[in-house]
């Protein structure tokens, strides 16, 4: 067993910094100058090999760490501002469920931004500003898989290849939901081939599609004036999504080979998709709703309604106009009834009215299931244009499956039917379809609006609120004076647009309500009936303590600051110690007791290699931040000396450099910002 102490310290801006000491008379570590804590108080943190380390330069043999002063806090730091170059460009990712889409504009022109609308193999004749989220895999002579197309083209090839199974391909869509853990779509999860992976198929997805954006912005600017490492990308993600998620992304998208490798890592930026909607409607205001005034501290909900999962936040304005800024309210809230989930329940109707289900759903009918599917597409987009109890509307039936049905009715002696060809749906239907998702998406925003007041707008975005249905039973559920609803003209491209206006504009977000409870693994002194005994462990001097106790960093519910941190202290063990570990984990609840509680759950590890230190009478300490209300948990370490002379400097460089490089990798899910400094 390793063990790690943990210093916590609080901090306040042009304070100084607090470290932990050992106390050479009695080995018992202490905080700043003069507070310093019992023998019974002293903590010990787990950590993974290769050994211990610890604060304390001197380690007394009979107590396995030492003792710190536990204090909760948070420090303000400058501004959370990512630079950009001014020649350079900003393009904004909108990985959707369904759909995807880019925006991109350029950082000396902000006022514009560009949303792509011209698609390869757009159906229908009609522009969008988004294509399929789908790949289409082909088998090369040696039996592997090789994506061939992507977007719209990806499902065309897949509908056009009539090879038998084993040479027709694998077509995959819907794949972003495989990144949140907590989603029941096991089936989704079993339709990927062996050969492949999750992050596979996304980093895949986002090499086509962000190579397909860099061509557009060379035609753009000209393939002489263009330059690919002047780019920052945003990638857009469900505030609802856990952190896992969130940092798979920003590790697909640098896993494209896409992002310069002199930036790294802070060329991937994470955008919150409802926040990037919230701004970009604010951003519209003053022309398309010119009647309508916000003004600070005003209360806004808005309602992120894509394909696949439903994302609501609350959010304070703290200023308007050009210093535009709000913060959050509430916990961000949602769920997986976006417009997919329709299609699901359209599935099941069908199912039911054909009698045919198993013939219908089997995987070598996937061909005849994507055909369909695209049909009932453009059935589903117009329905609540036309709301009249006698408006039927039909559905062609591919013939094979129009086939099966006829064959499936005959057999069991049904009287036929004028044709089977077709299927006519009644206005009846197509509620009984869409009424189960809009009521769980209306009580998804009642449940928000009972937690805030005075809520003087609701903003609608994302590619189902594109349906004129959904919109309309809003409206007459939450239609109040003194509340204005409003959608934008093309609530599809609100997020993508929003998320580069975000980029173009940092800051806006000054704070946001952390859902769940962060922190360390711990050993403490056991509680003698209070903590198990198969936590026990017995130290060399007989004293008990108790492992896995969860040492909290930050509180669910707790207003966090983008720019505020919390800041740990190491100091390497031994001489030669090759890196620090140290995990991070999270929990729903307030207050968990031990990181092997139900519903806690294992964020990640972080591995940071050290440097051979060149002289024994210099040992650096390693300080940590800890960033946990930015759009994804950030990380900064930085090396601190009593004293550094240039020969350490030149070693510590070229460590930052290997470190960096690291990071670019993809061995590092976590932002990592390494700096070396002095301090007295």
């Amino acid at each position: 067993m390793a063990f790690l102490s943990w210093g916590s310290s609080l901090k306040r801006e042009k304070c100084p910094v607090e470290r932990v000491r050992g106390n050479e008379s009695n080995g018992v570590g202490k905080i700043g100058p003069s507070s310093s804590r019992g023998y019974n108080d002293r903590v010990i943190v787990e950590a993974a090999n290769p050994g211990p380390l610890r604060i304390s330069r001197n380690l007394p043999s009979a107590v396995p760490g030492t003792s710190v002063e536990e204090v909760s806090g948070a420090v303000r730091i400058p501004d959370e501002v990512r630079s950009t170059p001014q020649n350079g460009w900003v393009i904004g990712l909108d990985f959707g469920t369904t759909f995807s889409g880019f925006a991109y504009a350029k950082v000396s022109d902000p006022e514009h931004i560009y949303v792509h609308h011209d698609w390869p193999c757009m159906s229908g004749g009609n522009e969008y500003c988004k294509t399929l989220t789908g790949l289409f895999y082909t088998k090369t002579a040696t039996g592997e898989l090789q994506c061939t197309s992507w977007g719209h083209p990806a499902r065309s090839d897949y509908m056009a290849n009539r090879g038998d199974s084993s040479t027709r391909g694998f077509y995959l869509s819907k794949f972003k939901l495989l990144l949140k853990k907590d989603l029941d779509v096991s089936s989704l999860a079993s339709a990927i081939p062996p050969s492949l992976t999750v992050s596979k198929i996304i980093t895949q997805y986002l090499k086509h599609i962000g190579e397909y954006a860099l061509s557009v912005l060379r035609n753009h600017d000209g393939e002489v004036r263009f330059s690919q490492d002047s780019v920052q990308w945003c990638v857009t993600v469900p505030s609802i999504w856990d952190d896992a998620a969130k940092q798979q992304m920003k590790v697909c998208m640098m896993d494209t080979g896409l992002v310069s490798c002199d930036s790294g890592i802070e060329s991937v930026k994470v955008v919150l998709e409802p926040e990037a909607a919230s701004f970009h409607c604010h951003q519209l205001m003053p022309k398309q709703y010119p009647k309508v005034c916000l003004d600070r501290c005003d209360n806004i909900l808005v309602a992120d309604i894509g394909g696949g999962t439903v994302d609501i936040v609350v959010q304070k304005l703290k200023g308007i106009g050009r210093d535009y800024k709000v913060e959050e309210l509430t916990e961000s809230s949602g769920g997986l009834c976006g417009g997919t989930i329709v299609d699901d329940y359209f599935l099941r109707f069908v199912s039911k009215r054909i009698g045919c289900p198993e013939e219908f759903l089997r995987l070598d009918a996937q061909n005849c299931r994507s055909r369909f599917l695209k049909d009932w597409e453009e059935i589903k987009r117009g329905f609540g244009h036309e709301m009249r109890p006698t408006t039927n509307t039909e559905i062609s039936l591919h013939r094979n499956l129009a086939e099966k049905w006829e064959d499936y009715e005959r057999r069991r002696g049904y009287p036929p039917r004028k044709s089977y060809s077709e299927i006519k749906l009644t206005q009846q239907d197509m509620m009984s379809i869409f009424d189960p998702v809009v009521d769980e998406i209306i009580k998804l925003i009642a449940a928000q609006l009972e937690k805030v007041t005075n809520i003087k707008a609701i903003f609608v975005v994302g590619g189902f609120a594109g349906s004129q249905y959904l919109m309309r039973q809003i409206r007459a559920r939450f239609s109040r004076p003194e509340t204005h609803i409003l959608s934008p003209p093309h609530p599809g491209s609100a997020i993508v647009k929003g998320a580069v206006a975000l980029a173009l504009n940092p800051g806006v977000v000054v704070a946001r309500i952390l859902k769940r409870t962060y922190g360390t693994s711990l050993t403490k002194r056991l509680e003698p009936g209070v903590d198990p005994r198969h936590l026990l462990k017995v130290a060399i001097d007989g004293s008990q303590w108790c492992r896995k106790r969860f040492d909290i960093f930050a509180k669910k519910g707790t207003r966090m600051e983008i720019n505020n941190c919390v800041k740990k202290e190491y100091a390497p063990y031994k001489s030669g110690q090759s890196h620090i570990k140290f995990d991070l984990h999270s929990s729903g609840d307030e207050e968990p007791r031990y990181t092997d509680d139900p519903g806690v759950v294992s964020e990640g590890e972080f591995t940071v290699d050290l440097p051979k230190n060149p002289t024994h009478d210099n040992v650096p300490v390693y300080e940590f931040s800890l960033y946990f209300g930015r759009s994804s948990i950030e990380l900064r370490e930085e090396a601190k000396f009593p004293h550094i002379h240039e020969a350490e400097r030149r070693v510590y460089r070229s460590w930052l450099e290997k470190m960096k490089k690291k990071q670019i990798q993809g061995e590092s899910t976590y932002t990592l910002e390494l700096t070396v400094s002095d301090y007295t």
